[in-house]
């Protein structure tokens, strides 16, 4: 177990790289998602689904849990991703809503 004096390093080193912007930008490659770039939001709307986990987090989850298969002698098997054209409609969507909504309020 560390120190407290190491814990503290730590916190100290944590800090220093959540001021960094590099460290905290968003890494997620769905930019048309809602949320791209509202990482605390995304978190919390996939804490609250509980369907599954955001895509910035998979990777370091996927070769975790990889390894864990491998000790049980199981395979993993990835999910097909949500397609592209769903991202693009709900685009379209709220750009059609919008519209109808600029109407309204004349």
């Amino acid at each position: 177990m560390r120190t407290k004096e190491e814990y503290y390093e730590n916190v100290l080193e944590n800090r220093r790289l959540a001021a960094d912007p590099q460290i905290t930008r968003c890494s997620c490659p769905n930019t048309l998602c809602d949320w791209h770039g509202k990482c605390k939001e995304c978190v919390a709307l996939h804490r609250y689904h509980n369907d599954h986990v955001p895509v910035c987090l998979q990777p370091i989850i996927n070769d975790k849990i990889k390894a864990l298969a491998g000790v049980a002698e199981m395979f993993v098997e990835k999910k097909e991703p949500t397609p592209i054209e769903y991202r693009h409609y709900v685009k379209d969507q709220d750009k059609i809503c919008e519209c109808t909504k600029n109407k309204i309020d004349e």
